[in-house]
């Protein structure tokens, strides 16, 4: 049986990092620092922002054309588009943490082609437009797509659909999701001078991430 998400987080991890620091040469402390907050950042990132994110956008698209509006359908393309971004820095966040926590550096090549840098140049506009592709690739985004153009005829099934994405938690996950995605800076720069505040910012995420992990668990049977 594969390790879940909590063994990993739990169990694994923390023992995979005691070793670590058993051994000699050990890394710098502040490498372990910077490494620990960006680890938080990246698993609170996939907990709070990509699952609720990819969720809200299949909830959309399962409904099937005959319940979509025009609205919906956007807004399930858009949920999907922002989900991409934020698993992409999620990845990069983590395995830069784990890189500082346990000695290793993960390259600036690397680093840069996982948050698409080296091929936006740092243009928004550029970045949107690799991310739009990127959610044209995710195949789901194909299965209806008169909805994005046309909207159904407003009978019981798409007043259904409506009501139950409105109502969806996740909806108010997306508008945050966006608001980070326009206003907040990357993690590699947000953590370029390390600070108490911030590391302060990164464990709250993290804790927040844990507690919403943990009530989402599935009951031991």
């Amino acid at each position: 049986m594969f390790p879940s998400l909590h063994h990993v987080l739990f169990v694994l991890l923390p023992v995979a990092l005691a070793m670590r620091m058993a051994l000699k040469p050990r890394p710098a402390t502040l490498d372990v620092a910077k490494g620990v907050m960006h680890f938080c950042l990246g698993f609170a990132k996939w907990v709070l922002l990509v699952d609720p994110l990819w969720h809200l956008a299949s909830v959309i698209s399962i409904g099937g054309p005959e319940s979509l509006s025009t609205s919906l359908a956007w807004m399930g393309f858009l949920a999907r588009l922002l989900a991409l971004h934020f698993a992409l820095t999620s990845l990069e966040d983590v395995l830069t943490g784990l890189g500082g926590m346990f000695g290793f550096k993960l390259s600036d090549k690397v680093q840069e082609i996982l948050t698409l840098r080296r091929f936006t140049k740092g243009k928004f506009l550029r970045h949107l437009a690799i991310l739009v592709v990127l959610a044209l690739a995710s195949g789901e985004v194909w299965l209806h797509p008169t909805s994005y153009f046309v909207s159904a005829p407003r009978t019981v099934a798409t007043v259904f659909q409506q009501a139950r994405v409105w109502t969806d938690f996740h909806v108010l996950t997306m508008f945050a999701a966006l608001a980070c995605f326009i206003g907040l800076p990357c993690s590699r720069d947000f953590l370029r001078v390390p600070a108490p505040w911030k590391a302060v910012i990164c464990l709250f995420t993290f804790l927040l991430a844990v507690a919403m992990l943990w009530t989402h668990a599935a009951p031991m049977s």
